[in-house]
């Protein structure tokens, strides 16, 4: 029975991965032809994830219960980074551009296709490439896009936040725009792609279980110039509330 129930894991996670494979190959494609057609690169970008993230997640056996309600207004989305499967979540609903590490950007297929959907990449070590993001996110928001950024600049299995790194909130501030904390945990620590963790091997490991549960929860509007304070504490606790047994990382 163990030996049956492993085996059903590994073909799970083997159709989904050719499956993640196929369709987003087809949602390349079709990118490239609502180009071809003069559909601009938001509006292609937009219809083109959106019919993505219809399919995926339930492909996948991920299933979020959301909680609060989304800003419908340019906002920037600062959300607690678990995993690489944290921003299918909240883009499920969301309208928002990504910013991510730069290593992404050379993982095959999925780099090249969040390049075509105007992902913003940073080099985090270096100082350049993050004063060049920010700068990218308040022309942004000023354009009345949403950006979504994970203010950690890492990943953690947590309980509880790394402290938050400030300039992304700052260009908020100076756009006018407001911040929305989003806090996402899952039911299960396979999820959390952390430490010397690669793609391949911790998709086939996390994807082998029937489903992907958690919750995503949207949070207050917050304006002002200590926003980044204020979104770390918000998120830290709908952590606890989720897990009231558990301490939080030591620096709250």
């Amino acid at each position: 029975m163990a030996l049956l129930c492993f085996m059903q894991g590994w073909l799970r996670a083997i159709w989904r991965f050719f499956y993640f494979v196929f369709y987003t190959l087809v949602s390349i494609v079709a990118l490239m032809f609502h180009f071809l057609m003069g559909m601009n690169k938001k509006q292609a970008g937009l219809k083109v994830r959106r019919k993505w993230l219809d399919r995926i997640p339930g492909a996948l056996g991920i299933e979020i219960e959301k909680e609060g309600t989304p800003s419908p207004q340019p906002t920037l989305y600062v959300c607690n980074h678990i995993s690489y499967v944290d921003p299918i979540c909240a883009l499920m609903y969301t309208d928002a551009n990504v910013v991510a590490k730069a290593e992404v950007k050379r993982w095959p297929l999925v780099g090249f296709g969040a390049h075509l959907v105007g992902t913003l990449f940073v080099k985090r070590e270096e100082k350049t490439s993050r004063h060049e993001i920010a700068l990218a996110i308040r022309v942004a928001l000023e354009n009345k896009d949403s950006i979504l950024v994970y203010p950690e600049g890492t990943t953690t299995a947590g309980p509880g936040t790394l402290p938050f790194k400030p300039r992304s909130f700052l260009a908020a501030h100076l756009a006018g725009v407001p911040v929305q904390p989003i806090a996402v945990i899952y039911d299960s620590p396979l999820v959390a792609f952390i430490g010397k963790d690669t793609f391949l091997p911790h998709f086939f490991r996390m994807f082998r279980m029937k489903k992907i549960t958690g919750r995503i929860a949207f949070g207050p509007l917050l304006y002002g110039e200590d926003t980044a304070t204020q979104s770390e504490a918000w998120i830290n606790q709908k952590q606890a509330s989720y897990h009231p047994s558990i301490q939080l990382n030591g620096h709250q």
